[in-house]
């Protein structure tokens, strides 16, 4: 089923491509009725040779396309027909039959553009009608097949079926050629004989269509032309007085901020801050810059002592400072309290780096 599915796409794609250049689909040419002419060649599959059983074929056809997919003729198919038993004989014949047709190319790719191709299926019923049976009744037929010859006198009336497919090539909007190829199912009497086989036959037409009834397409809106406006006339502004300068500001007087940095110096093993000179100075400037931080970094001497024993002198000595800043009215959140205890000597002379060092940020 999937093969064969495939098969039915490409043959779909194959007359159906579309086309940028068509700027309509091919909904806009449904529905519409049509005439057929065709013309062709007929033969019956019976234990005779088939190609001695080939006659000529005219048939005509009227019907309506209901959409793009469906629609359904009524077709008239007539002339000779050639059956044998052991010699061939003719006889006429005219095949009347309703059928569906479904555009498979439509079906398979609703949204072609193009409609250059078409390739249909049918299927119907209908009737066979036969006379001029003279060449059966005279000719020296072998009769081991034969029942009743002359069922009907000279005329034989007897069902069909059909099922078949087209392939047609629209030359305009009103005109298409097409080859259409049908099998035939017929009962055993059609041609006079009855061996409890049902008999065969194909046929192959080539048609001229002619396509009427379609609706109008609507008139295309033109698109509304752009005029350019007329220009309007040039308008001289008055000239502006010149305007007065205006007075230059006096520059702003540039306000340095003055720097801190305050050293508290001790003796070996002290950490008190002195004199209370230098706390003073730190708090003014503390209040006259409120916006700025201060850092407060405790110093111990590399002569003396020993590292550990210096970072906690360093560090007491640092934060002495700060809680004496503090009880004077600056905040903590202002200071930043480090120890670097003797692992920094900000001083070369040994005795000065027993210190610490304050400096405004």
């Amino acid at each position: 089923m999937k093969k064969f599915k495939n098969i039915l796409a490409a043959v779909a794609l194959l007359f159906g491509v579309t086309t940028a250049a068509q700027a309509q689909s091919v909904e806009d040419n449904y529905p519409y009725n049509f005439i057929t002419v065709q013309g062709g060649v007929q033969g019956t599959f019976t234990n005779y040779d088939f190609t001695k059983l080939l006659t000529p074929q005219a048939a005509i056809s009227a019907g309506r396309y209901f959409n793009s997919k469906v629609g359904a003729r009524i077709h008239a198919q007539a002339w000779q027909i050639k059956s044998a038993l052991t010699d061939t004989y003719k006889f006429n014949a005219v095949t009347g039959d309703l059928d569906l047709l479904m555009n498979m190319t439509n079906i398979i790719n609703p949204n072609r553009l193009s409609d250059k191709f078409d390739w249909v299926l049918l299927a119907g019923f209908g009737v066979n009608y036969g006379w001029d049976f003279d060449e059966f009744n005279t000719a020296n037929h072998a009769t081991q097949f034969i029942e009743n010859p002359e069922l009907c006198g000279t005329k034989h009336s007897t069902y069909n079926g059909r099922f078949g497919t087209q392939f047609n090539l629209n030359l305009s909007e009103k005109l298409a050629i097409g080859l259409e190829v049908d099998a035939n199912y017929k009962n055993d009497e059609f041609n006079l004989k009855r061996n409890y086989n049902p008999d065969w036959q194909v046929a192959a037409l080539i048609g001229l269509t002619y396509k009427f009834g379609q609706k109008k397409k609507a008139a295309p809106v033109p698109e509304p032309v752009y005029e350019e406006p007329a220009p309007a006339p040039e308008v001289k502004p008055e000239p502006k007085p010149e305007p007065k300068p205006e007075p230059k500001p006096e520059p702003k007087p540039v306000v340095k901020d003055e720097p801190l940095k305050e050293v508290f110096f001790y003796n070996i093993r002290l950490s008190d801050p002195d004199p209370d000179a230098i706390l003073n100075k730190i708090v003014n400037w503390c209040n006259k810059y409120p916006q700025k931080g201060i850092s407060i970094k405790g110093y111990a001497d590399r002569g003396t002592g020993n590292p550990s024993i210096n970072l906690g002198y360093a560090k007491a000595r640092a934060e002495k400072v700060a809680k004496a800043l503090q009880e004077k009215g600056v905040a903590a959140s202002r200071m930043t309290v480090e120890s670097f205890g003797d692992t920094v000597q900000p001083y070369a002379e040994n005795d000065q780096n027993r210190c610490v060092i304050v400096v405004g940020e």
